[in-house]
């Protein structure tokens, strides 16, 4: 960015900061408020060359804020999901075989070995139950490309609960 572009940048930023952060205030709870407004700025800078004409600024910078606070919203909204899920999970009994836990132990380790790149695409597939599409957005890459990453994860996640047993209870050794 050229200095007269970080001089007006500036000069955005001083003159309207409390304006949109008035703007997010009056729909986030305070301790959002602060991240919120940093968010609507760094998509500014990152998007200098599609700033409007001075008097249209705020409200370009009003309509990217709603953006944020849009993703704010589904980031909650899933973040309570879950919690409701884990919950629900945490009200199960617990399962009532022996060979369930083995299962679930036997899944877990095979994952634990997943790089860690695999273990988040799973985890936003299975736990935050998203869409390619939406993992697509989350990882910021194209559908095709998070499609083909979680196919990938799938499979290597198979190839790893196809190993052979390698803890003593999978073993039976008591």
């Amino acid at each position: 960015m050229a200095d007269d572009q970080h001089d007006a940048f500036d000069r955005i930023y001083r003159h309207h900061h409390d304006a949109v952060r008035r703007f997010l205030g009056r729909r986030l709870a305070a301790a959002e408020v602060d991240d919120a407004t940093a968010e609507v700025f760094v998509v500014a800078w990152r998007r200098h060359d599609e700033l409007p004409a001075a008097h249209r600024v705020l409200p370009w910078l009003y309509g990217v804020a709603r953006l944020v606070l849009a993703n704010e919203f589904r980031r909650a909204r899933r973040a309570d999901q879950l919690a409701h899920r884990v919950g629900t999970l945490a009200d199960a009994p617990p399962p009532d075989t022996p060979a369930a836990v083995v299962d679930r132990l036997t899944v877990a380790q095979a994952f634990d070995t997943l790089p860690e790149r695999d273990q988040e695409v799973l985890r936003l597939v299975a736990w935050e139950q998203l869409t390619t599409a939406e993992v697509a957005v989350a990882l910021g890459c194209a559908r095709t490309t998070a499609a083909m990453r979680i196919s990938r994860a799938g499979k290597r996640l198979a190839r790893a609960l196809d190993r052979p047993a390698t803890t003593p209870i999978e073993q039976g050794v008591h």
